[in-house]
């Protein structure tokens, strides 16, 4: 794992047509640190506490930022492994080292988002042991991280009332839980209440920055925009909020679709929890799993996020996952090396092939979502007999 990432660091991240947020990272770090006022710009697209990871980039401030972010984010990898060999089995922490070696060679060293993903896997541990006072703290922390874990708090609140003897959505919640999830609440908006008195015209960045993004080029829903394009309906590249994306005559209509999906996927994961047809960490996963499927936005580093609990569920290399995580690898940052920026004012076509790799692995992604829920729901099945 080191060493294949390392590869990825000398040969890939320090080449010319390096697609990471290193320098991205660097620029809000120093904005913020030593902007002129100091101490008053936050990043355009991420909550408060993103603040701490970026700022990596400067800590110590070499001017290979590059690198110093990337020691960081492989240090945390390594202790992340050597926990998840203590906490739950060697065999989980080689399946997690392996598949984030392979999905994350572009990304993981190159992205914060190991940061929050480390977050939640606490929190998950806090909530299985019922330490849910915890549990709530650590995702109101992954929230000012980044804003997914927020998707967690039902779950959690799910757990805590069964575990009180409560049956969810039959009975009131225990004072308790309502507690806890007050203690969410209340930690999340002292956050982002710093962050109005930081930069009032920019503490809710994240969520207009996000709400307005188009449908990205490696997600789901881009895939059927473009299957609409051979169709003979128009699509064009489209490069805007820091990613590349498609757009076409049915983007809206397919903008919606999938954010129905998002929302009844969501609901159904929440549905079977309360029903205990899923359990706590196929729960978590579960709405992950909704989230990189029906999203208008698939960046490959969202992977980061839901592999750590595909591992502490299967507990072995799955060979769909593992096609998953190549055929990945190979659309990003690979797929990527032939895209061209076109003459100026002007974006050039996407390569065929691109679209064929990144339809290849959804297509495989979806396979794998369907055998994930189908293969929980078969295990809560026999547990309940």
């Amino acid at each position: 794992m080191v060493a294949a990432l390392l590869t990825s660091l000398v040969l890939y991240m320090h080449g010319p047509n390096v697609h990471g947020d290193q320098s991205l990272y660097d620029r809000y770090a120093w904005d913020f640190w030593a902007g002129d006022p100091p101490y008053r710009s936050l990043p355009a697209e991420y909550p408060l506490l993103a603040l701490l990871p970026i700022s990596l980039t400067i800590l110590p401030p070499l001017t290979d930022f590059i690198s110093v972010f990337a020691i960081w984010m492989l240090a945390l990898l390594v202790v992340f492994v050597i926990v998840l060999a203590r906490r739950e089995s060697p065999r989980v922490a080689e399946a997690f080292a392996v598949t984030i070696a392979i999905a994350g060679w572009g990304t993981v060293l190159g992205r914060y988002d190991l940061v929050p993903a480390f977050v939640t896997v606490l929190a998950l541990w806090a909530a299985r042991s019922r330490r849910f006072g915890p549990a709530y703290a650590l995702l109101a922390v992954g929230v000012l991280l980044k804003l997914y874990p927020a998707l967690f708090v039902p779950i959690v609140a799910m757990e805590q009332w069964r575990a009180l003897g409560g049956v969810p959505l039959r009975t009131r919640p225990p004072r308790a839980v309502v507690a806890g999830v007050g203690l969410f609440c209340l930690l999340t908006a002292a956050g982002f209440a710093v962050a109005f008195l930081v930069n009032p015209a920019g503490w809710l960045g994240p969520f207009s920055y996000n709400a307005g993004r188009p449908i990205q080029l490696e997600s789901v829903p881009a895939t059927l925009l473009w299957l609409s394009g051979l169709a003979g309906f128009p699509i064009g590249p489209d490069k805007s909020f820091g990613s590349t994306n498609l757009v076409g005559q049915l983007s809206t209509p397919i903008s919606l679709l999938a954010d129905v999906a998002l929302v009844a996927g969501l609901v159904w994961v929440y549905l079977r929890h309360a029903a205990g047809r899923l359990e706590l960490t196929a729960a978590f996963a579960g709405c992950l799993l909704v989230v990189i499927a029906a999203g208008r936005v698939l960046s490959p580093q969202y992977l980061i996020w839901v592999l750590p609990f595909l591992a502490i569920l299967l507990r072995r290399f799955d060979p769909v996952w593992l096609a998953v995580c190549v055929l990945t690898v190979a659309e990003f940052p690979f797929g990527y090396l032939a895209l061209h920026p076109g003459p100026p004012g002007h974006l050039a076509p996407y390569p065929g092939f691109l679209f064929v790799l990144i339809a290849l692995r959804n297509a495989a992604l979806v396979v794998a979502i369907v055998r994930f829920f189908t293969a929980t729901s078969a295990r809560a099945a026999a547990a309940a007999a």
